[in-house]
């Protein structure tokens, strides 16, 4: 098995591009230059959705996006792995989950579902706070 450099992102499995790295508060995530989808390695979408990313929403709104109209998504940028469609139940959207290094690709407008949460989300949220866990 060859091994996988963690520093450098393969093209982005949505339309081939290349990866910019976005600062959004005190996180750094990869940034597609040609399509504006975000790749988020395990566990960086909770984190990036604990603060506020409208710098991210911005940035996007700086470029061009292509779409991808086939709706096939390549393979994982980090490793190389699977990418799999999972239903996020925290927002109406169904993500692209690596299966080997469980990083996530967003499309570019995939982002803005997290700001508006479905019921499952909401009641996640409820029960969050009912818990004492923010």
């Amino acid at each position: 098995m060859a091994d996988i450099d963690t520093d450098k992102l393969g093209p982005c499995p949505n339309c081939g591009g290349v990866f910019d790295s976005v600062q959004v508060g005190p996180y750094t995530v990869d940034r597609c230059s040609t399509c504006a989808g975000l790749w988020l390695d395990e566990r960086e979408l909770e984190r990036v959705l604990t603060i506020d990313h409208r710098a991210l929403k911005t940035k996007r709104a700086e470029t061009n996006p292509v779409t991808n109209k086939s709706g096939r998504k390549g393979k994982c940028p980090r490793c190389g792995g699977t990418l799999i469609k999972l239903a996020n139940l925290r927002a109406n959207v169904n993500t692209d989950s690596c299966s080997v290094c469980y990083g996530v690709f967003l499309d570019a407008d995939e982002l803005d579902a997290f700001d508006h949460p479905n019921l499952a989300g909401r009641v996640g949220q409820l029960l969050r706070k009912l818990v004492g866990r923010h």
